[in-house]
């Protein structure tokens, strides 16, 4: 019985990665690796990367968007999951305390960190008001929302928790 059950799960283990690596192959925007039961999967748009491993994965569904392209929706053990795109990796948010998760999208990437860093950096250099104060603290939220998104489905973001640590403990830093 300890047979089959293994039989059953390196067939569905490895009907998963071929399914992974059969979409991959088609995206130009993404640069991957295949090792042990693994694939490292790089975005090129930002140059992150992230690890998956044949064991963490549940499941692996074929979807299509509103506008009818095609993407792969990775189920894993621990009850997360990503969206892989044409190419982009797409992942939920972290709930935040205080912070109303209606603001932002239920799926998110790496790249919306970018956006919402600029925008940081555009209210400490423009003159603060009351409003500029509370927008910062709510891009606070929104960053660290994705930022922890990130890392709970297995992005490496010691740069941008680096950054995120400076801006808020000085930020006159960014103030010329």
């Amino acid at each position: 019985m300890e047979d089959i059950l293994k039989k059953f799960n390196t067939e569905n283990t490895s009907q998963n990665m071929n399914e992974i690596l059969n979409f991959l192959e088609s995206k130009a925007h993404f640069h991957f690796v295949l090792s042990n039961e693994a694939i490292e999967l790089t975005q090129t748009e930002d140059q992150k990367t992230i690890g998956i491993k044949n064991e963490e994965i549940d499941k692996v569904l074929t979807r299509q968007d509103l506008d009818g392209s095609s993407f792969l929706q990775i189920n894993f053990i621990s009850g997360h999951k990503i969206l892989i795109t044409h190419s982009l990796i797409g992942f939920k948010p972290q709930e935040m305390v205080g912070f109303d998760a209606a603001r932002i999208p239920k799926v998110v990437t790496t790249v919306d960190l970018l956006s919402v860093s600029k925008a940081i950096e555009e209210l400490f250099d423009a003159d603060e008001t009351p409003n500029s104060v509370a927008e910062v603290e709510v891009l606070k939220k929104v960053y660290q929302s994705i930022m922890i998104g990130a890392e709970n489905i297995g992005f490496k973001m010691g740069t941008e928790k680096r950054w995120f640590s400076s801006v808020m403990h000085n930020p006159a830093a960014f103030i010329a």
